[in-house]
């Protein structure tokens, strides 16, 4: 019997280690999972703050370059008022030049400078002693700024036959132009065109009109002015057809 006893003390003695045993394994198991929760939770945490300063880093560096970019505007707008300035100051400076030579006028085409007939004698195409003088200046002006460029425009009145009209009006233009080139101004900045008698600008039915159509004018464009090339498809002046 005392046998009996010491191996039923024996047996409750293990069950009640093995209970103690699972209850601590229990117990770890329990704060494993705590600290596993724990450690997910700052994982969590850290994570949004990342990505809580990833987005103020984002937001700081886009408005940075909102900034710059603003900056970068602004200074190109300045810039291009600057330039438009500058070619109205030199484009207002070549006019007063040029009108201090010969009549000369603005244009959305460019500065227009009007040669007169009397530069040439009647029904002719040889540059008289006076216009070649003119000329001279008015080459030495457009040499100044080579990113000027220069169209001769020929017009004649309606006196005579179409024919007879475009060829000089050809004539004088191109002895216009060969004269500038004579000159050193060069072929690729210049170009010369007749038009006859289909552009007037006063009525041919008397001697001021007709003299006011018989004329060459001089196109001056160019970037350095703020105008581009022209072209020499200017629609007519509208003049009544019984005034021509």
């Amino acid at each position: 019997q005392q046998s009996l006893a010491s191996e039923q003390q024996r047996l409750a003695a293990d069950q009640q280690r093995m209970a103690a045993e699972r209850q601590s394994q229990a117990a770890q198991a329990d704060r494993l999972a705590a600290e596993r929760a724990k450690a997910e939770a700052d994982l969590a945490r850290a994570a949004a703050e990342k990505a809580s300063a990833d987005a103020v880093a984002q937001q700081q560096l886009l408005a940075q370059q909102a900034a710059a970019s603003k900056l970068a505007a602004e200074a190109s707008e300045r810039g291009r008022l600057t330039a438009e300035a500058e070619k109205q100051q030199l484009r207002d400076q070549i006019r007063q030049q040029l009108n201090s030579i010969l009549e000369t006028r603005e244009s959305a085409r460019g500065l227009i400078v009007n040669l007169s007939d009397v530069l040439f004698d009647f029904g002719k195409y040889t540059l008289r002693p006076g216009t070649r003088e003119k000329l001279a200046l008015v080459s030495g002006i457009i040499l100044a700024h080579p990113g000027l460029r220069m169209e001769v425009e020929g017009h004649t009145d309606s006196v005579g036959s179409e024919d007879f009209n475009q060829k000089l009006s050809e004539q004088r233009a191109n002895a216009v132009k060969d004269y500038f080139q004579e000159n050193g101004v060069q072929g690729g900045n210049l170009s010369a065109k007749g038009f006859g008698k289909t552009q007037p600008v006063a009525s041919n039915d008397n001697a001021q009109g007709r003299q006011k159509n018989r004329r060459v004018e001089l196109v001056v464009s160019g970037d350095v002015i703020g105008t581009q090339q022209s072209t020499t498809t200017t629609q007519p002046t509208t003049v009544p057809a019984q005034q021509r």
